[in-house]
């Protein structure tokens, strides 16, 4: 399940409305979009109804900025990326549209979303995603499965905030085991929760030292990390301008601007100071 601080809009049509368990699942549309809920307040997806692929919520476009630091998603090769917490799918749906050599994995505790994902927000059945219903901690440690991903995505929570499993010291342990020599771990995190956000980011510490950076969501609680060896230093990310201006064009997002938000935060607030760890 993903999440956004962004909430629906009060105007729309009920698709779908059904209690599970204690939480509400809706689905929402107007004239221009399509909106999974949980309990009427908090937007779990959006979609275009004009442009399914699109990403409408700030904190998936911001996501995506983890695209400059992959080596495999710039090339023209297979690359493999672990998404955990589906939602309606709007991350899956972009990358694979975009991407065609990726090959996704996307787990999902609860199984009714994968199939409302797919009846509402025109998730794809494609051979390059298999999505996975289990816990995403129980998933990656599977002792059988050596399977590395170029990239990994954290973004599940339900109507009480954060799934516990997934922002836990445990979770970065096997997601550290399952990068590639070259990989980069996604994590959207919420700093109005102040107890989560400084264990996600003191957990980051100490697997990537040199090699964490944030990312904020203008108007919004949602922060995004990027950990891994893939996240380079600082003097060679000035080296990604071009890749940023690329990728802009590719995929009609602001790249460049991403990529200076993070360069102002590392110049003005070093990241462990930024995040309130100390040395």
């Amino acid at each position: 399940m993903t999440a956004s601080c962004e909430s629906p809009e009060s105007e729309m049509r009920v698709l779908y409305r059904r209690s599970h368990g204690d939480r509400m699942i809706e689905v929402l549309e107007d004239d221009q979009s399509r909106t999974l809920a949980f309990d009427s307040h908090l937007t779990q997806s959006r979609m275009a109804i004009d442009d399914p692929n699109r990403l409408l919520l700030r904190y998936t476009r911001r996501m995506m900025a983890g695209l400059l630091f992959s080596e495999a998603a710039a090339g023209d090769e297979p690359f493999r990326v672990l998404m955990v917490g589906l939602g309606g799918g709007s991350v899956a749906k972009f990358l694979l549209h975009h991407f065609p050599a990726c090959r996704m994995d996307v787990v999902e505790d609860d199984p009714r979303l994968p199939d409302l994902a797919r009846r509402y927000f025109h998730l794809p059945r494609d051979v390059r995603l298999n999505v996975i219903c289990e816990d995403g901690a129980s998933f990656l440690d599977r002792r059988e499965s050596s399977t590395r991903y170029d990239l990994i995505l954290l973004d599940a929570f339900d109507q009480n905030g954060a799934a516990p499993g997934v922002y836990a010291e445990p979770m970065f342990d096997l997601a550290q085991g399952r990068l590639t020599p070259w990989g980069v771990l996604i994590v959207n995190v919420l700093r109005s929760d102040r107890n989560l956000f400084q264990g996600v980011t003191t957990g980051l510490s100490r697997r990537f030292p040199d090699a964490t950076l944030g990312l904020s969501v203008p108007g919004f609680s949602n922060e995004i990390l990027f950990a891994g060896p893939g996240v380079p230093a600082w003097e060679r990310r000035k080296s990604l301008t071009g890749r940023a201006r690329t990728f802009e064009m590719r995929l009609g997002l602001n790249f460049p601007s991403y990529l200076d938000e993070m360069a102002r935060l590392e110049r003005y607030a070093p990241w462990r100071r930024w995040f309130g760890i100390s040395s």
